[in-house]
Formats: C-alpha cells, structure tokens, sequence
C-alpha cells in the first residue's frame, strides 16, 4: 500500500470513530497555512499600496515643480507685495506669502498644513509671478475635492484681495496690500 492510500485509510478509520476529533486536529494543520497565506498577501498588497502613494507623491511634486518654474531667470526679483491667508473657523491663524511659492496640504511637508480630513495630502499651491499677482492652483485631481474660490470650482485662478478659498471643508480668505 502506497502513503498516500494508507494515510486516507487512517483518516477514514478516525473520522468514523472521532469526527469531532479529526475535524479539530485538520484545522490545527489548515488555519496556520491560511493564515501565513493571509499575511503574505496582506504584505504584498501595502507594499504595492506603499509604491502607489509614493509614485503619486512624486507626479505631484512634477506638476508642483513645473507650476513653481518661473517664466523669468530666477535672477530677477519678484516685486514687493503683501499677502496673506487667514484660517477661517474654529482658531483663526495667518499665513503669510512671502515667498514664491506656497504649497497648501494636510501632509507636513507641506509650507501651510491643514489638518482636516477632506483637504488632501498635497491640495493645492499658490505661486506668485512677477507682476505681484497670486494664482492658485489645484493638485487634488479630478476625482480630489478640488479649490473653490468665492464658491466656484477652478483648477488654476488669480487671487484677489477678499477671495474665499475653500479646499474641502478648510476655508480661507486670501488678503493683500501691494506697497
């Protein structure tokens, strides 16, 4: 008689004297292969999740990096201004623009962070240009919950003193005084 024969004759034989038994025993020997199964898929799915979010980071910072690229020789100085967003709601705080480039986002990398779950990792970014005006423009995506100014959904506008910027839930009121 061959292995195989015999270890079904022996597992018969059981069953017939101890089906509760047997029953328990094979699951002893079933669920840890299950659940080493289980662990490596789970594995494998956050590491593709892991290159997903990292390879989306980096597609943002391209569009981010392109937005940010000056049409002049960076040589040139911007001219003087000042700008500012106010949180609005709960703990009114103020963020002022003095740089080229402001990038708004709940991810801490980010120059304004924005700690609200229906504003995005990297949502948006206000670039300044040389004639001292502040446009802004979407990274969220399509399917993101976009920028609205003064309530009106846009993918890239000029800021104007008094806009309302809502980035989901966030609102902010965009102020100036040219000097």
């Amino acid at each position: 008689m061959d292995y195989a024969g015999w270890l079904q004759a022996l597992v018969g034989d059981a069953y017939q004297s101890a089906p509760t038994l047997v029953v328990a025993l094979s699951a002893l020997i079933v669920l840890p292969i299950l659940a080493a199964f289980s662990f490596l898929v789970q594995a494998l799915v956050r590491r593709r999740r892991r290159q997903s979010a990292l390879l989306a980071a980096d597609r943002r910072s391209e569009i981010a990096g392109s937005a940010a690229e000056p049409d002049t020789p960076p040589a040139t100085p911007l001219p003087a201004s000042q700008a500012w967003l106010t949180l609005e709601g709960g703990r009114r705080t103020t963020t002022p623009l003095s740089g080229p480039l402001l990038r708004i986002g709940r991810h801490k990398d980010n120059d304004l962070r924005l700690a609200d779950s229906s504003v995005h990792r990297y949502h948006a970014l206000i670039q300044r240009t040389l004639e001292a005006d502040f446009v802004i423009t979407d990274l969220s995506g399509e399917k993101g919950n976009g920028v609205r100014v003064n309530g009106e959904r846009t993918e890239r506008a000029r800021l104007s003193d008094g806009d309302v910027i809502e980035l989901g839930r966030a609102k902010l009121k965009f102020e100036s005084a040219s000097l």
